[in-house]
């Protein structure tokens, strides 16, 4: 059968058709002279990503028997797995499609009409141009396991458990120690806590495995071999899973005795947590003398300079306990200590209101120590000042959990600069890490209270249930790393390189080889490659060249 490519024009309402001529790139292609020996079916649509432009590209596919097919619309990574899915519906190879991004490419960057035209036109011949050195390529599918090991018994690890176990799958949950619960089991608010550990405990898809830590994992998405260890009786289990959630928590910053905050055991001064287990043993705000509180001062911010992040939930959480405070001891002044207030939620700027207006004072500086119960502070124009209190709650910064360099590297995730496990993206997959498969959630992921857990544990359930569904195989990337065997020089330099341990070398043929059920496709052993024997499939020298060769004209 002979080549025969539909080329297809996204207006994109007006983010396109606005800024370039869709008609004059029509007709400019549809002359094309250097493809006498192909036919070529050019159109333009308002909307290709829409219900209606699926559906014309569908029936345009099969209409015209095509062979090739190029979409010049947005970037690829909106819509390139839309169109390619399009064209699993149909007889045509999805993997001899590509897609040209002619809106932040030219018609968002290029203010001049006519030249954006006539560089999204060139954009899309170096598109035909490489369409036809594609291969066929063909996705392979593996058996999946759909069991989650979750990692961590806080918040996050309990709603990700409750939400995930089935009578299909096993949720195995590991935590270091002796109880799960995290520390919202500290908090004053045990009733909630409670009711969702007594409900993972009775639950029999779940396995709960306590003083226990991850001891090793190879594997991949849907296969994953886990060995767990008991740390007290160093006692191992091992079993499969097909995916991991981190949920760690986190760590308190030590201020006590720090540059800022200097203060010894004996003195009234309580970190917010220290504060919540109080009302939850005693239901009030005492003094260690068990007297209480004549005049109470709320540091903020305790640790914030040397963490470098502001750890978003301790103002809300200061506001809170002013509102014990108060609704305990209504006449005590109740002063705040704020350098930059933080109220990410809208509801707490009402709180926030309500406090003003019931007498709580807030004092904004520049700089703040704390010597004992005494506030020295500079406020925001530089004046010095004192403040003498018989009570100080302080918000200490939140911390990466222990452990967590050791657990990134076993699991072979990335961490950010402060030490949280890394988003695949900040935007479009925030709860995915950098190895498919392993997600990371509530304050493992970074600064987080309750219902951020919550709801990042859902996200995460939300996506293993649509990946890992029991009884279904997966299909892993097609698009991966080749490696020319008669090329390799067997240096070995692509096994440092590659992160997801993808590739393995071959002793008796000393060669490299990729494991394709691991790769990624990421390219970065084709980079470091001294020989250049390794290339990425539908990212070969050829293809490439034919793209770019039209398009820097």
């Amino acid at each position: 059968m002979s080549d025969k490519i539909g080329i297809f024009v996204c207006e994109c309402g007006p983010n396109i058709a606005g800024r370039v001529d869709i008609d004059k790139i029509v007709k400019e292609i549809s002359e094309l002279k250097d493809f006498n020996d192909k036919e070529l079916v050019v159109k333009k649509h308002k909307l290709l990503c829409s219900v209606g432009g699926k559906k014309f590209l569908e029936e345009e596919i099969k209409s015209n028997n095509l062979t090739h097919m190029v979409c010049a619309a947005c970037s690829p990574r909106d819509h390139d797995t839309t169109f390619i899915n399009v064209c699993k519906k149909t007889q045509m190879n999805p993997y001899l499609y590509t897609m040209v991004n002619i809106r932040e490419h030219c018609a968002w960057v290029i203010p001049d009409k006519e030249e954006a035209t006539k560089k999204a036109i060139q954009y899309i011949h170096g598109g035909i141009n490489r369409v036809f050195y594609q291969e066929e390529l063909f996705e392979k599918q593996l058996e999946s396991n759909p069991d989650v090991l979750v990692i961590g018994g806080g918040i996050a690890g309990i709603e990700s458990a409750l939400n995930l176990a089935s009578e299909e799958r096993t949720v195995y949950l590991i935590e270091k120690a002796p109880e799960p619960g995290g520390k919202t089991m500290q908090g004053s608010n045990l009733n909630f806590i409670r009711q969702k550990t007594a409900k993972l405990l009775n639950n029999p898809n779940v396995k709960i495995f306590t003083n226990t830590k991850l001891e090793n994992i190879i594997g991949f998405q849907g296969n994953f071999e886990i060995v767990i260890k008991n740390i007290i009786s160093n006692e191992l289990t091992e079993f499969m899973a097909g995916a991991v959630i981190i949920a760690t928590g986190y760590d308190l910053l030590d201020c006590k005795g720090s540059e800022y905050f200097n203060f010894t055991d004996k003195d009234d001064v309580f970190s917010g947590l220290e504060i919540e287990a109080l009302m939850s043993a005693q239901k009030k705000i005492v003094k260690k003398n068990g007297k209480a509180p004549s005049s109470v001062g709320m540091a903020h911010c305790a640790g914030r300079e040397k963490v470098g992040y502001c750890s978003k939930i301790c103002c809300n959480y200061l506001l809170k306990i002013s509102g014990y405070l108060k609704t305990m001891y209504p006449d005590i002044p109740i002063r705040h200590y704020v350098k930059e207030l933080c109220l990410p939620n809208k509801e707490n700027q009402s709180y926030y209101n309500e406090m003003k207006s019931g007498g709580v004072e807030f004092q904004y500086v520049k700089s703040l120590n704390l010597n004992g119960e005494t506030v020295n502070y500079t406020d925001i124009y530089g004046n010095a000042g004192e403040s003498a209190h018989d009570m100080i709650v302080y918000a200490q910064a939140m911390i990466p959990a222990s452990g967590s360099n050791e657990l990134a590297k076993l699991l072979n995730t990335d961490l950010d600069e402060f030490g949280f496990y890394k988003e695949a993206h900040l935007k479009i997959d925030p709860i995915s890490t950098s190895n498919d498969g392993i997600f990371a959630v509530g304050a493992a992921h970074g600064p987080a209270d309750v219902t951020d857990s919550v709801i990042q544990a859902k996200a995460a359930v939300a996506k293993i249930s649509v990946q890992l569904i029991p009884g279904q195989k997966i299909i892993p990337e097609v698009k991966v790393s080749e490696i020319l065997e008669a090329y390799c020089t067997g240096c070995q330099t692509c096994l440092q390189i590659c992160k997801y341990g993808a590739i393995y070398f071959d002793d008796e043929r000393a060669v490299s080889v990729v494991n394709e059920a691991v790769c990624r496709g990421c390219g970065n052993c084709v980079g470091s490659c001294p020989s250049g024997s390794i290339r990425s499939k539908h990212f070969t020298n050829p293809q490439l060249f034919q793209e770019v060769k039209e398009a820097v004209r």
